[in-house]
């Protein structure tokens, strides 16, 4: 389940997008898998708890600050948007299928190829990754100079590979939603989670 809240592309291509931007959340699943198989002895639960969904913040979600070229390196805040605009935002909760070591693997090769193509995407002002070891779940929170440097990323070749991985890696409960933002105090994992709340159940 996702917000449309972007009205300029063909609904062709905006169906192709849902399914894409989809496979973002499995960079936030690579960190939790890079946790797995860990030497810390942190494990993804073979069911996870009733309480975790994606419109639930989790107890133990463990996140690290934004980063980005839009991000001030005194104080850690996003810096605003240029006068008179906003910021194209993504987040996106999932939790990976239980599987084998190939699975594992999967995930890892896809986490890596998004990880490097987000090094280097045009418009990415920000991103945030985040964490669950109790849930087994990962959310991403992105921010981008626009809806169109949003969607190029979209349909990068790192993204379009991974369009077909979604529904065979992620649990059908993930989340996807975007919206805009002209004012930064919002953009949060935390509000992230009330909107991805407000959507209702995914699973529906």
């Amino acid at each position: 389940m996702m917000t449309r809240r972007f009205h300029k592309m063909s609904s062709a291509t905006i169906e192709l997008s849902s399914r894409a931007l989809a496979a973002s959340v499995l960079a936030a699943l690579g960190v939790t898998l890079s946790a797995c198989n860990s030497d810390s002895g942190t494990k993804t639960p073979d069911a996870p708890p009733a309480e975790c969904a994606g419109g639930v913040l989790e107890a133990d979600l463990e996140a690290a600050p934004l980063s980005g070229p839009g991000v001030d390196p005194d104080t850690g805040k996003l810096r605003p948007p240029p006068e008179g605009s906003s910021y194209a935002v993504s987040a996106t909760y999932g939790v990976p299928r239980r599987g084998d070591e190939a699975v594992m693997e999967r995930y890892l090769q896809i986490f890596g190829a998004i990880q490097a193509q987000l090094a280097s995407q045009p418009g990415l002002v920000a991103i945030q990754l985040g964490q669950s070891p109790s849930c087994g779940s990962g959310r991403t929170l992105a921010v981008w100079a626009s809806p169109d440097a949003m969607y190029d990323f979209v349909m990068s070749p790192a993204h379009l590979a991974a369009i077909d991985a979604v529904n065979e890696l992620l649990e059908p409960t993930y989340v996807v939603t975007h919206w805009e933002a002209a004012e930064t105090d919002g953009i949060t994992l935390a509000d992230s989670v009330r909107r991805i709340q407000a959507l209702g159940d995914p699973a529906r």
